[in-house]
């Protein structure tokens, strides 16, 4: 096995318990938040597209809008 699909492998078993202990079971999460959550947890753009079965571009568009309204909400 190569060492890279190992640590590839290690860091979604992470970010998928991660996920499990952080959703309420009664609870679903809209599409931001699910962005947002895996963004949270270290996961690139591509991976999070990958993940959600959503273009790198619409990714890439939620995240601008997170960073601005968390930006907003700081100041």
């Amino acid at each position: 096995m190569d060492i890279n699909d190992s640590h590839s492998t290690d860091r979604l078993l992470r970010v998928m318990i991660a996920l499990m202990l952080r959703v309420p079971k009664d609870k679903a999460l809209t599409l931001r938040q699910q962005i947002e959550l895996l963004n949270d947890l270290g996961m690139r753009p591509a991976e999070i597209a990958a993940i959600l079965g959503k273009t790198n571009t619409h990714i890439s568009k939620e995240l601008t809008g997170i960073r601005k309204n968390s930006k907003g909400s700081k100041a």
